[in-house]
């Protein structure tokens, strides 16, 4: 009789988990070490997708490898259908299969995938400044193949995509059977006297958020990394940064909460409150990305100045509705730990809204709302104008004049201010200064300075202005 090893018994108290804990996957031709379970469809079609889990020689000391088919669209896979995912990532020897596998569903269902498209990519920077962690996945080897320069014949497809779609219907039909078979078997257990126990297993509010929380986490970092590798355009990236970074933080605020109060009830006040620090959060997050990315030059001149102006409105609506309520910038970012972790998006706000010092005044919010839009574009042309000229190698003339006849248009049309203000006799003078170059220069270093000088004066100038409305 042979010996049980204890490989066998590790794939075989694995099985049993499956089994109790996920459904939806198989053992492919009876083989413990490779599973295979549909985990969705692609968005807007009936094509199934399937996850491969290959149990790798070591485990549980190292992590499966996973592997989705068909090909498709989606921020955790690659293109050659190698699946990222923080588990994997961050896989600990006290894991188990089964736990990837309902991870796996659940992120197809938070983060659906969609039809596979050719992305031409390009080459990554060899240094790249981030905030997020980059971790290693380790992966299985394969063999090389000739099969990327073979054509596939569309019936061989056709054929292939048909037995998918039998085996996930033959699956449904197995589990149905199987509850049936469970149904009947309670039934004469309790027709013989005998009590039958069914154990239920409940996914708790708290279990669910933190799934969240996991899957916001996972799916920033894949955001950056497709990024880097050129398979999103800055606007989309930045976008999906700034709606993930808000549902990440309302989902771990919403966490702690629960941690705290297990009922984790909130007023309609206290939701209100956290949606606009949600917002406010977010936009900081973003705008952190915005600098670094536009500092790396992977984000164009076009780009920044519209998700500046976008970003810098979002924090402007959220601040002004949170100081109705007592909101303390100082205090939430210190809670936040935001100094240290998005330093160059603190940097950038505390420039567009000032500290009231003895030379400087902050941004009255109480009157903002009387000019929101203008508000937010005169700061954020003051900004660029002040950024332009910090980088020294993008101040180019046209660039800098296109802000500076923006900051001139507003504040000519500007509550208040006469025709005579200082501010718009020296900003003509700068736009005489660089008329005299050529569009494409890039402006002397000495005049950078000076104009770097100025804007933080007119900028500065303009928010007393607010003060006075």
């Amino acid at each position: 009789m042979r010996q049980i090893s204890t490989d066998d018994f590790l794939l075989a108290n694995e099985a049993q988990l499956i089994y109790e804990k996920a459904s939806g996957f198989e053992p492919v031709r009876g083989n413990l070490k490779h599973w295979k379970g549909f985990v969705g469809m692609i968005e807007g079609t009936e094509i199934p997708i399937f996850a491969n889990i290959w149990i790798q020689d070591g485990f549980p000391d190292i992590s499966p490898f996973v592997d989705i088919t068909p090909k498709v669209n989606h921020p955790n896979v690659e293109d050659d259908g190698t699946l990222s995912l923080r588990i994997l990532s961050n896989w600990k020897n006290t894991y188990n299969i089964y736990e990837v596998m309902n991870d796996l569903m659940d992120l197809f269902t938070k983060v659906p995938a969609r039809t596979y498209k050719t992305k031409v990519k390009r080459a990554k920077k060899e240094e790249r400044t981030s905030g997020l962690p980059v971790y290693s996945i380790q992966t299985r080897q394969l063999p090389q193949t000739q099969a990327k320069t073979i054509k596939v014949d569309p019936k061989i497809e056709e054929e292939k995509r048909s037995t998918e779609e039998s085996i996930v219907s033959y699956q449904r039909q197995i589990e149905t059977i199987s509850r049936n078979i469970e149904k009947e078997r309670e039934a004469l257990l309790k027709e013989g006297g005998v009590k039958v126990e069914t154990k239920e297993v409940s996914i708790s509010r708290e279990d669910d958020l933190q799934a969240d929380v996991s899957a916001v986490a996972d799916t920033l970092e894949t955001i950056h990394e497709k990024f880097e590798d050129g398979d999103m355009t800055n606007v989309d990236f930045l976008k999906l940064y700034r709606r993930y970074s808000k549902k990440g933080y309302k989902a771990e605020k919403q966490l702690n909460k629960i941690r705290v109060d297990s009922s984790g009830s909130m007023t309609k006040e206290e939701e209100k409150i956290l949606e606009l620090e949600s917002d406010l959060f977010a936009s900081i997050v973003t705008l952190d990305n915005l600098i670094r990315g536009f500092e790396d030059n992977e984000i164009e001149q076009i780009a920044y100045r519209k998700q500046l102006r976008s970003l810098l409105r979002g924090i402007f609506k959220a601040r002004m509705q949170l100081e109705k309520v007592g909101f303390n910038l100082e205090e939430f970012v210190k809670r936040e730990k935001m100094e240290e972790r998005y330093s160059k998006g603190i940097r950038q706000l505390r420039v567009a809204e000032g500290v009231e010092t003895a030379d400087a005044i902050s941004i009255p919010f109480d009157t903002l709302k009387k000019m929101p839009s203008k508000t937010a574009d005169f700061v954020s042309s003051a900004i660029e104008l002040i950024d332009l000229t910090r980088l020294r190698s993008v101040a180019r003339a046209d660039l800098l004049l296109a802000d500076i006849d923006e900051m001139l248009h507003i504040l000519k049309t500007f509550p208040s201010v006469p025709e005579d203000h200082w501010a718009i006799g020296d900003l003509n003078n700068w736009r005489d200064i660089l008329s005299k170059y050529k569009p494409q220069d890039v402006i002397k270093e000495e005049d950078c300075e000076k104009l770097e000088f100025q804007a933080a004066r007119w900028l500065n100038d303009f928010r007393r202005l607010l003060k006075e409305l």
